[in-house]
C-alpha cells in the first residue's frame, strides 16, 4: 500500500524537490526570544550558526537587549564598555523608571547610556569611582558586570558559594562571583581563578545573561486532558514491525488492559470494521494454529493470534508526565503493560501486505489503521535505513523525524544507537508522556509535539512499515531499584553486579532461606541494574552468548553487527581534598559513603566489557569471520559509545575504573577516588584492532551518545559516524570550536584526559555539502556540527553504498532540510 504522508510533509516534499541535489546555505530566520513569535532579523555579520556564542548574542538580538554596531556587527570577541554592559542589563530588567537629574560628571543627558546609568546610580547598582566620574567608556572587568548583574537581579541564593582563590571575602565583588559561579554561569578557569579584574567580553557578556534568563521559571501552559485514559480499551501503541525473516515478520503492540485475544489480520483489510471481525475472531479463538481464511463482505484476509505478556518493571512517578501521576509521597508505582506479539508466515513472494491488530477486550474488538509489512530484504533489494540515535524524550525529535520520512520517502529499516527514552523503566516516556516526546509516538507518527518554533510535530509514520535494531545506550540500563522513592534515583543509582553478588552473599540467609536460584538472580538484578524493560519491548536477533543484548541481523545487502557498549554516566566532580567530597562522580566517591559499597557510585563502570577474551569479544569475532558478515556488501557495527569522536562523553577513556583507596598514616581510608588509564581504554586497545585492521569487512561505525555529528576515516577505509544530534547537542571539543573538555587535576594524571580532538587519535572530516565556519577562525570549515537549533537526520542507501546527512533549522518553521554530508562505503 501507499504510505501516507501528513500535509505539512506533503508541502515540504514539493518545496525541496525531495532534494535531489545539496541545496545551497542560506542563513534562516530566528524565533524571537520570549518577548516575540518571531525573529526575521539578519543574523549579524560575525555571528553566523556555528559559532561558539552565537545562540546567546542571537537571542540577545531577537529580545530587543542589543542592536549591535553600524556596519551590523555585535562585537563578540570586542571587551565591553562599563556603560554598554550596564545598558544591556537595565535593558534586560525593564525598570518602571523616570529619567533622574545627571548623576556623574562624565555621563550628560545625551550620552547613550544616559538612563541605565542613572538608573544604577538610584538603586545602588554602581556607585562610580571615588572621583565621582562613572566613566562609561572604560571597558567593564569581569567583577565589576558581576556586580552590576547580581545588584540589578537581587537573586535569591542557596547552598554553599563557590570560592575563587583571587577572589577573597575582602573583594568588593566576592558575593556577585560566588553567585555567578555557584550557578554555573561562569566557572571561571582551569586554574582556578576567577580574574575578576580582567576585562569582559561582549559574547561572554551574552552568555552570562543568557545563562541567567534560561534557568528563569517560565508559566507552563495547563497540560491537556490525555486523549487515552489508563483503564479504557484502547492500543496504547500502533502495530511495529520487529525482526523480519524470509517468508515472514514479527508484529508487535502494547495495550494497557490484558484483554482477551489479540490478533493481526492481513490481506483486505483496508475496510474492515469490528463487526466484520468479531466472527472471525471467535473462529481464530477455536483454531490449532491461530491462522486460517476467512470470509467478511465478500473480502478475504488472514487472522494470525498473537501472543501476549506483561512488562514486569515497568512503572510511574511524580515525574512522570502524566495528569494523573503519582505523588511524591507514592514513590514509584507499577504499571501495568502488556504486550502481543504475532510472526505472520507465508509471505514468500508477496511484496507488501496490508495489516492491522485488532485486540479484543470483553468480546469487543479495537482495531488499528492499516499499514504494510513484508518479510526480509534480499540482497538485491533496495533498502533506505535511518540511522539515528538519542532521541531521549528530548525537544526537537519529532520534527526530526517527520522530515526524514518526508525527505527519505520509504523507510525500510530503522538502525538506533541507543537512548531511545530516558529513564527505561518509566512507561509514559515509551508510551505517552503528555509533552509529546514519548518514544513510540515519535516513530510512528502520534507525538502531537508543539516546537518551539511555533509548530505542531508529529513525527513519523515509520517502525509500522519499518523494523527497527537497536543497541543499548546508558539510558536503557536502569539502576538499583530496592530502597529507591523515585524513578530518577533509581536510574543514577547502578551498583556493579560483583559488588550486588558481594552483598548479596551478607545478606542470604535473610533474603532467600530457601537457596532458590530465581530469588537469587531478582535480588541482585534489583540492586544492580537491569535491561529487562528494554528487552522486554523489542523482539531482537540474538546472539548465543549475549542473546538481545548483542547481535547481528542482515537487512538486503547490510550486515548489522550492534554492540553492547555503554557504561553509566556520572559528572565530572573532582575535589583533591577527600575530606571535600560531597558528590559521587567519575573520578570520586562522597565522604560519607566511604564505608558503604552499595551508596557508592564505582566511578563512571562499563555495564559489559569489550575486553579481549570477553563473551563478547569472542561472539565478535566469530561474526566478523562469518560468511554473512564476509559475505555481505555493506557491513556495519553498531554501538552506543564509540572509539572515535569531539563529543563531551567520549570522555574519560572507556576502561574499568582503577580505583585508588587514600589513607592516612595509620592506613585508615580517608577517600576513594578513580583514575582511566588511557592504556586500558577497551574501546582502542581491545575493539578497534578487531574491527578495523587490514582487508576489515567492516564499512561504518556507527555510534551516538554524545548528541553531535562527526565522522572520521581511518587508513584502512573504515568510516567512524556519529550522527544523534536531534537539536540537542551538549558540545564538540575541538580547537576549531575553542572548547575543551574539563581535565582534573593533581592528584588525578592529566594525562588519562582529552581536553580536545577524538580519543581515538583520527582527525574529523569537514562536512561535505553545509558546512559551518569554525568557532575559533572564521576562514576555516567545522568538522563537526553541535547546535541546540540544528536537527540532523541520516540516510544509509544500501544499494548505492551512499551515507547521506540532512540538516534542518528547528528554530524555523519555514525551513527544509538541506544536505549536509555525503560520502560512501567502501
Amino acid at each position: 500500500m501507499q504510505r501516507k504522508l501528513p500535509a505539512a510533509a506533503l508541502a515540504g516534499l514539493m518545496t525541496i524537490g525531495i532534494l535531489a541535489t545539496p541545496a545551497a546555505a542560506t542563513n534562516a530566520s530566528e524565533n524571537a526570544a520570549p518577548a516575540a513569535a518571531e525573529c526575521t532579523a539578519e543574523n549579524f555579520a560575525d555571528n553566523q550558526p556555528g559559532n561558539h556564542y552565537y545562540d546567546f548574542v542571537r537571542w540577545m538580538q531577537c529580545s530587543g537587549l542589543a542592536e549591535g554596531f553600524s556596519d551590523n556587527t555585535f562585537g563578540t570577541f570586542t571587551d565591553i564598555t562599563r556603560g554598554e554592559s550596564l545598558s544591556l542589563v537595565y535593558r534586560y530588567v525593564q525598570p518602571d523608571t523616570e529619567p533622574g537629574e545627571q548623576s556623574f560628571p562624565d555621563v550628560p543627558e545625551d550620552n547613550a547610556h544616559f538612563e541605565a546609568i542613572n538608573w544604577g546610580m538610584a538603586e545602588e547598582i554602581t556607585t562610580g569611582y571615588s572621583d565621582g566620574e562613572f566613566k562609561p567608556r572604560r571597558d567593564v572587568t569581569r567583577g565589576e558586570f558581576a556586580s552590576f548583574l547580581y545588584r540589578a537581579l537581587d537573586p535569591t541564593v542557596e547552598g554553599a558559594a563557590k570560592e575563587f582563590d583571587d577572589v577573597p571575602e575582602s573583594n568588593a565583588h566576592h558575593d556577585a562571583v560566588s553567585w555567578l559561579a555557584s550557578e554555573g554561569y561562569s566557572v571561571g578557569y582551569q586554574d582556578g581563578s576567577f580574574r575578576p579584574g580582567q576585562p569582559i567580553t561582549r559574547g561572554e557578556v551574552a552568555k552570562l545573561m543568557h545563562g541567567y534568563h534560561q534557568d528563569q521559571p517560565v508559566e507552563e501552559p495547563e497540560a491537556p486532558a490525555p486523549e487515552m485514559p489508563a483503564g479504557e480499551p484502547v492500543l496504547l501503541t500502533d502495530p511495529f514491525l520487529q525482526n523480519p525473516q524470509a517468508g515472514q515478520t514479527t508484529v508487535a503492540w502494547f495495550t494497557e488492559l490484558e484483554g482477551q485475544r489479540h490478533y493481526v489480520v492481513t490481506g483486505d483489510v483496508y475496510d474492515l470494521t469490528a463487526e466484520d471481525l468479531v466472527p472471525a475472531a471467535k473462529r481464530a479463538e477455536a483454531s490449532t494454529n491461530g491462522v486460517f481464511q476467512s470470509e467478511a463482505q465478500n473480502v478475504q484476509f488472514t487472522v494470525t493470534l498473537a501472543d501476549s505478556s506483561q512488562m514486569s518493571r515497568t512503572a510511574e512517578d511524580a515525574d512522570s508526565l502524566l495528569s494523573d501521576a503519582p505523588g511524591a509521597e507514592d514513590g514509584i508505582v507499577s504499571r501495568d503493560i502488556f504486550r502481543h506479539e504475532a510472526t505472520v508466515t507465508g509471505l514468500e513472494d508477496s511484496g507488501e501486505v496490508d495489516y492491522r491488530v485488532v485486540s479484543m477486550f470483553d468480546g469487543a474488538p479495537v482495531l488499528s489503521d492499516t499499514f504494510a509489512l513484508e518479510d526480509a530484504k534480499t540482497a538485491e533489494e533496495d533498502a533506505n535505513i535511518l540511522l539515528t540515535s538519542d532521541h531521549q524524550a528530548k525537544d526537537n525529535t519529532p520534527a526530526n523525524l517527520e522530515w526524514a520520512e518526508t525527505v527519505i520517502g520509504d523507510i525500510d529499516a530503522v538502525f538506533m544507537a541507543g537512548d531511545l527514552a530516558n529513564v527505561p523503566d518509566r512507561a509514559s516516556e515509551w508510551f505517552d508522556s503528555e509533552n509529546g516526546l514519548a518514544f513510540f509516538p515519535g516513530l510512528q507518527g502520534n507525538a502531537g509535539f508543539e516546537a518551539p518554533n511555533g509548530e505542531t510535530y508529529d513525527g513519523g509514520q515509520i517502525l509500522q512499515y519499518a523494523p527497527i535494531y537497536t543497541a543499548i545506550g546508558n539510558h536503557e540500563v536502569q539502576g538499583r531499584i530496592d530502597g529507591m522513592d523515585s524513578l530518577d534515583e533509581s536510574f543514577n543509582s547502578p551498583v556493579p553486579r560483583e559488588v550486588a553478588e558481594a552483598e548479596y552473599e551478607k545478606v542470604a540467609a535473610e533474603v532467600n532461606p530457601s537457596g532458590d536460584e530465581r530469588v537469587k538472580e531478582q535480588w541482585i538484578e534489583d540492586n544492580s541494574f537491569s535491561t529487562t524493560t528494554y528487552e522486554e519491548l523489542f523482539t531482537l536477533p540474538e546472539s548465543a552468548s549475549g542473546g538481545e543484548q548483542y547481535y547481528a541481523a542482515t537487512v538486503g545487502n547490510t550486515r548489522l553487527i550492534s554492540l553492547y557498549s555503554t557504561r553509566i554516566w556520572r559528572s565530572d566532580i573532582n575535589n583533591e581534598d577527600p575530606a571535600a567530597r560531597q558528590a559521587n562522580s567519575r573520578y570520586q566517591e562522597a565522604q560519607e559513603n566511604l564505608e558503604d559499597p552499595m551508596a557508592q557510585g564505582h566511578g563512571s563502570f562499563p555495564f559489559e566489557t569489550l575486553a579481549v577474551d570477553s563473551d563478547q569479544y569472542r561472539w565478535l569475532q566469530e561474526e566478523l569471520s562469518s560468511d554473512a558478515t564476509t559475505g555481505a556488501e555493506n557491513v556495519v557495527v553498531m554501538m552506543h559509545e564509540g572509539p572515535q569522536g569531539l563529543g563531551d562523553n567520549i570522555a574519560p577513556h572507556f576502561a574499568e575504573p582503577t580505583r585508588i583507596e587514600e589513607q592516612d598514616e595509620d592506613g585508615n581510608v580517608t577517600g576513594i577516588r578513580y583514575e582511566y588509564e588511557s592504556e586500558d581504554n577497551k574501546l582502542l586497545t581491545d575493539l578497534t584492532p578487531l574491527i578495523d585492521a587490514e582487508g576489515t569487512a567492516v564499512d561504518l561505525v556507527f555510534n551516538g551518545h554524545s548528541h553531535l555529528w562527526n565522522r572520521f576515516e581511518s587508513e584502512h577505509g573504515v568510516n567512524y559516524l556519529e550522527t544523534s544530534n536531534v537539536g540537542n547537542s551538549y558540545g564538540a571539543y575541538h580547537e576549531l570550536s575553542g572548547d575543551s573538555r574539563p581535565v582534573p587535576e593533581a592528584p588525578w594524571n592529566a594525562e588519562n584526559y582529552v581536553a580536545q580532538g577524538s580519543p581515538g587519535g583520527l582527525e574529523p572530516i569537514v562536512p561535505s555539502e553545509r558546512p559551518f565556519a569554525s568557532l575559533v577562525d572564521p576562514d576555516q570549515d567545522a568538522p563537526y556540527v553541535a547546535s541546540n537549533d540544528y536537527s540532523i537526520f541520516t540516510n544509509l542507501d544500501a544499494q548505492a553504498g551512499s551515507v547521506t546527512s540532512y540538516i534542518l533549522d528547528a528554530k524555523d518553521p519555514d525551513a527544509v532540510p538541506e544536505v549536509l554530508d555525503v560520502f560512501m562505503l567502501d
